[in-house]
Order: C-alpha cells, then structure tokens, then sequence
C-alpha cells in the first residue's frame, strides 16, 4: 500500500470514528467538551496501540517495534506488580474476631471480597489498554446474583461533563450489538445531581454502518429488555464507576481534564525510532550474501523457451548479471560489510529519550547493558523516574478502585445481593522498583528495632493485611507461644491432701 492510500486509510478510520460521536450530540442534543485536538488524539492513541500507526509501510517500508503497546503493557505490569489488597468486616455483634484469634468476616465484606478478586484476575491487561488511552472506567453491574464488570477506555467514553476535581459528572457509555446487518446501539448515561445518579438508557437501530438510526424501545432487543428507560439512584456518593485517569500532564489540550496516554509525549520519537529500526533492517537485508554469475553458467529449464533457472540450493544465492560487470570467471560473491554497530547505537539513543520521555528508567526499552555496570546507589537514582511514574499511578488506580467498591456496595443493597454490614478496604503497592523486597524488609525490621514500626504495621506491610487481621494473627501467635513455654516449664507436686502438723 503507497503512501497516498494510507493516507485515505486513515482519514477513513478517522471519519469512522467521529461519525457515532456527531450521532450521539443530534439525539442527544448536546456537544461534547472535547476538543478537536482531543479527540484527534484520542483516536491517534488507539492506532498506536493497535500498531496501526499511518507512518508504517508506505514507499519508505517503514517497520514497526510496536513501542506503544509495550510502553503500555511495561508500565501496568508495574503498576500492579505484587499489589495487595484486603476487604474486612466486623461481624454482625461488633466483634472483629472469634475465641479461637480468627478475624471475623461479615457476609457484605465477605461478598465485596469474593467478587472484587474477579476485578482483579483481568485489571493488568485492561489497565495496560486504559494506560494507552489515558485513562478508563470499571463499572459494575449485578447479574445473576453476582458483580460484573464492563471497562471502556476513554477511546471510547462520551464525556459531556467534568466536576471542579475532573472527575465525570455526566458521561454516556456506548453499547452495540450486531445481527445480521443490522446494529443495535446503547447509550447509557449517568449524570450526577447532587448525592444521586441519574441512568438514562435508550436504544437505537440501524442498518448503515456508523450511524445510530431510528431510536427503538429497549424491549426489542433480548439483552436490553430487562433494563428501564430511566432510574435515578441515591445516596451514591459519587458516580457508580470508578474513573482512572493516568497520572501525568495532557499536554495534547492543556484545558482537558481528560488524561493523556503513557506514551503521547514520545510520539514523534517513536515514529523515529521505527524509521531507524527499518534502516537497520534495510542493513542486514541490502548485505545478504549473493552470487553474481554470467547467465550461461545457469542451467535450462525444461520445456518451451528454454528459460534459464537458478540452483536449487538457495534461490536468493545467485544472481544473473552480465558477464562484462564479473569478468573471466563469470562469477562474483557479493558480501559487504555491514554496517548495524552505528545504527545501534542510534536506535540504543532514540529509545533512551523515549524512556525519558515515557517516565521510565533507563534499560526498561533501550540496552540494558549500559545500567548493569552501575553501582547500587547509581541504580537507585535510575530508577527513581520509574517509581515517581509508577507510584503517582497506583495512588490514581486505588481511588478508582475504592469508587468501584463503593458502587458494588450500593448495588448490594439495591438488588439485596448480600445482608448489610461495614467493610474496609485496604491496599498496599509494591515499591520494589527502586528497592527489592529483602532490603525493604531489612529496613523495616531496624525500624521495629529501633521501636519506631510495630508488630502490627510490619505484618500489614508483608502480607497485606488490615489492622484487624494483623492485631488478630499477633495476638494468636502470643497466645501459642504461652502455651508452648507452658508446656516446657516442670511441672511442681500436687500440694498434700492434709494440712502439715506444727
């Protein structure tokens, strides 16, 4: 594909994606608050991750590294690398745990739990597409006497509202579901008046591509017909989602309390880094071992026209030239020298300004090679733009997350999905990026030392526990630690049945 047809490509894919956006502002009858910019990066974004970006292929056969979607992925793996997390509840009668030390768990904390882990089995591959779009939204949903959850990256959220803090006021979620030629379409809208939510749903129906149609009662489409056209929610505290948004600059559309993705400042030296990654290529393929032979030394192919063929060893081996370029020995090997050590090294400069760019350390994408040789405290100050990245994220990621409980224990009570009763919930993030975990531990077991760390905060560090669960494992190993020093003291006589004479 040229040049000139990619480029139709994409002003295609882009019209493509505004088309349900214009739909959505007529039946609605409202504009959306993002910017032409905005919106243009936003659909930038997903090229980018789809390794789509227009610059690849073309005449200049532009190769890609696919650096947007490892960018993404690398930083949600350390986002969530070895987070722990903990729902607790006080049992009915206010006790926070049994006879026996046991934490007591009551059937609301329990059920948050329980469903919350599922969250948890899929958050890194749905956090490394939200990471690429800037931000995204998990909300719950009962079915089934359970929680789900549906995610939708901001590539894919219609905003029409933003708090004084950015958070999503009033936004409209976008739901399709295709028969035959005919798209069905969703839109769900929640919109915050005072302490409650408004869910507005309607669907539309049609058979042209891109656009929503004619507007259709919920309850001629199976999986919409239990829904109600309008419902409002109290006391929710805020929107029932939780709205992640990657903790950096937008430096897209300054004014947008929209987020911008982990690697939008890196997009002109990503696209740099692919054209000198295909030069390198274009090196190894241009220096591909040949040989040039006069074309009388080349065999006849049987049948008509006597065609000349090459040997069967290698077809891309031999060459057929004239034999005035190769002189008497109608043979010439062709082997240069190739020359990657100074594309390499250019490649190895590009992906570290990427990683600076990107708030990585050094060694994450370019040659690890040239960290390794550094000292303990030189690695550390690496480092530390890594952790800053990292650390700002997971304090995004946990408001999220405290939202999306939240909204599970309104629908809990709404849909009667388990008894009522209070829960916590409680996370710890990994920092390993900058010390290992036994240095950490070393630190913190000098801290207790010093009598400045407890017990308590020592065992909801390591294993991730709340206050209760820690205060209750201490105090059952102090208890089994009485009894064994018990069971080893010698037992003294039985006092005599009759008093001693005087």
């Amino acid at each position: 594909m040229n040049l000139f047809a990619r480029i139709i490509q994409f002003v295609r894919e882009g019209i493509h994606r505004m088309v349900p956006y214009k739909s959505i502002e007529q039946v609605e009858r409202l504009e959306s608050p993002l910017s032409t910019e905005m919106t243009n990066a936003l659909h930038q974004w997903y090229l980018l991750y789809m390794n789509k970006a227009p610059w690849l292929g073309g005449e200049a056969e532009v190769k890609s590294l696919n650096l947007p979607a490892f960018i993404s992925s690398e930083i949600a793996r350390q986002i969530v690398l070895e987070v722990k997390w903990n729902i607790t509840g006080r049992s009915p009668d206010g006790q926070t745990t049994d006879a026996n030390g046991e934490v007591l768990m009551n059937p609301r904390a329990q059920f948050l739990k329980d469903e919350l882990g599922k969250l948890f089995d899929v958050l890194r591959q749905k956090l490394e597409q939200g990471c690429a779009a800037g931000g995204m939204t998990i909300r719950p949903y009962p079915k089934d006497v359970h929680i789900h959850f549906d995610w939708t990256m901001a590539w894919g959220l219609y905003p029409l509202a933003f708090g004084n803090d950015g958070e999503l006021t009033d936004v409209i979620f976008v739901d399709t579901y295709t028969e035959g030629r005919t798209t069905y379409t969703r839109l769900e809208r929640h919109t915050t008046e005072g302490n409650s939510v408004r869910i507005t749903q309607r669907a539309f129906k049609s058979n042209v591509p891109d656009t929503l149609g004619t507007e259709i009662s919920l309850s001629e489409v199976r999986q919409w017909a239990d829904l109600k056209p309008e419902v409002t929610v109290t006391n929710t505290d805020g929107q029932l989602f939780g709205w992640f948004k990657v903790a950096s600059a937008n430096s897209v559309d300054v004014d947008s309390p929209m987020g911008a993705s982990v690697f939008a400042k890196a997009e002109d030296t990503i696209r740099e880094a692919d054209e000198q990654y295909s030069r390198l290529m274009w090196e190894y393929e241009g220096a591909t071992l040949a040989i040039d032979v006069d074309p009388d030394v080349l065999k006849p192919k049987p049948g008509p026209g006597r065609k000349m063929v090459m040997p069967k060893l290698n077809q891309r081996l031999f060459r057929a030239v004239d034999a005035m370029k190769i002189g008497e020995d109608r043979y010439s090997v062709f082997s240069p020298a190739i020359r990657d050590a100074n594309y390499i090294n250019g490649l190895n400069q590009l992906l570290m300004r990427i990683e600076d760019q990107c708030g990585l350390s050094r060694g994450t994408i370019s040659d690890a090679n040239n960290v390794d040789a550094r000292t303990a405290t030189e690695l550390k100050i690496v480092r530390q733009r890594s952790y800053a990245t990292i650390a700002d994220n997971q304090k995004a990621l946990e408001v999220c997350l405290r939202d999306v409980v939240r909204a599970m224990d309104k629908y809990a009570d709404l849909y009667g999905l388990a008894p009522e009763g209070d829960y916590e919930v409680s996370f710890e993030w990994d920092d390993s990026i900058v010390t290992d975990m036994s240095q950490q531990l070393e630190e913190r077991l000098a801290l207790m030392s010093a009598g400045v760390f407890s017990k308590q905060e020592l065992r909801q560090w390591y294993f991730g526990e709340t206050e209760a669960q820690a205060a209750a494992a201490i105090k059952k190993l102090q208890q089994e630690q009485q009894a064994s020093m018990s069971a080893m003291l010698p037992k003294l006589p039985a006092p005599p049945d009759t008093p001693l004479e005087e």
